[in-house]
């Protein structure tokens, strides 16, 4: 009976109701429901979004996951900081993508420096993240350049370029040409008339050399002399079975073959009311040359003019991107054929030139 009366009276009020009332409270109930779900619409549509997102949410980088991938793979825990930090930016997922293979970690590194080009928001924000990032380049090369073991010169392969060093402290660039069970048969230092340099039987002879992997190495052998074979001139030396490794270079290296010129830096020194005052002149002839490697601390460069070995000299060279200077000191100096190769360090540079340099020798330019 109950249900029968609360028909009646619905029935009762439907009827005693006004039906364009009822019309009006309908709108505007429906109005209130809709209003919010069409203003979600619009806001999706002015920010270009999907009405409807059905796409599953992107995976991310797990936390701590790269880091601790990082570190177990060698890098300290600012490094591991750093890479993560571009992992993120790069939208990388899986540490193994990155630490599965040198040559994905490498690729990982020359993406990031892509990076800070196209993003950092300043120069000088490059500059010094590109500075960290080949820092770690470098680090990660120290580390992995254990090269091949060499114990004896039999070992050598033909065609190594080798540097003598003779006991009066003359060097010389050669290259082992044999390599046979007897000796080794290099070609012999020419003097400045192309003539085979004679180096007596027995001589006391300091060799070093470089692999691939620019581990260095150095041995001591001792001159067996000119000798000919098939009309041509050979310098032999006797094997040695005491190879020493030396340590790691700091900064690799990468071949090239660029023109570039120099001019020599006299510094003087004199006191002034009882101070040190230093004055730089840079003489006005340039003197030409081909830089032949390069690295981030330095370069060599081949020239019919050599400076002296501790001569201060500022250079220019191009490396396609416009013109380069920086001041360097002759450390070395070899004879070879076609005149002279001094190996010179940077003591002044551009830190925007040094990056610009190792983005070369890892080709990440």
């Amino acid at each position: 009976m109950g249900a029968d009366t609360n028909i009646l009276l619905a029935q009762m009020y439907w009827k005693q109701s006004n039906p364009e009332e009822n019309r009006v409270f309908l709108i505007i109930v429906i109005s209130l429901v809709l209003l919010p779900l069409l203003f979600t619409v619009f806001s999706r549509l002015l920010r270009g979004q999907k009405i409807f997102d059905t796409q599953p949410k992107a995976k991310t980088l797990s936390r701590g996951a790269f880091r601790r991938k990082a570190e177990e793979y060698g890098f300290s825990i600012s490094e591991a900081e750093f890479l993560d930090y571009y992992a993120r930016k790069l939208g990388t997922i899986n540490p193994s993508s990155v630490f599965g293979s040198m040559a994905l970690l490498d690729t990982f590194l020359r993406n990031v420096f892509k990076y800070i080009e196209r993003h950092a928001e300043t120069e000088d924000l490059a500059i010094e993240q590109k500075h960290k990032l080949f820092l770690i380049r470098e680090s990660l090369g120290a580390r992995s350049s254990s090269g091949k073991s060499f114990r004896s010169t039999r070992q050598l392969k033909p065609k190594t370029p080798l540097s003598i060093v003779t006991p009066k402290g003359t060097q010389y660039s050669t290259i082992l040409v044999l390599n046979e069970s007897n000796g080794m048969y290099l070609e012999p230092p020419l003097d400045a008339f192309g003539v085979p340099i004679r180096i007596g039987m027995g001589t006391k002879l300091n060799f070093y050399y470089y692999t691939g992997a620019h581990v260095g190495y150095n041995f001591i052998s001792r001159s067996r002399g000119l000798v000919d074979i098939d009309g041509r001139k050979f310098l032999s030396a006797r094997h040695s079975e005491k190879i020493k490794a030396l340590p790691a270079r700091r900064h690799q290296r990468s071949q090239i073959k660029i023109s570039a010129r120099f001019y020599l830096v006299h510094v003087r020194a004199a006191k002034d009311r009882g101070k040190v005052v230093k004055t730089v002149q840079v003489e006005k002839a340039p003197v030409a040359g081909i830089v032949i490697d390069i690295s981030g601390g330095g370069l060599s460069m081949q020239t019919l003019s050599p400076a002296n070995i501790g001569n201060f000299i500022k250079l220019e060279f191009d490396l396609g991107l416009g013109l380069r200077s920086a001041y360097a000191t002759v450390i070395r100096v070899s004879k070879i054929r076609s005149g002279a190769l001094m190996h010179l360090k940077f003591i002044k540079i551009n830190p925007k030139t040094v990056n610009e340099i190792r983005a070369v020798v890892y080709g990440y330019d």
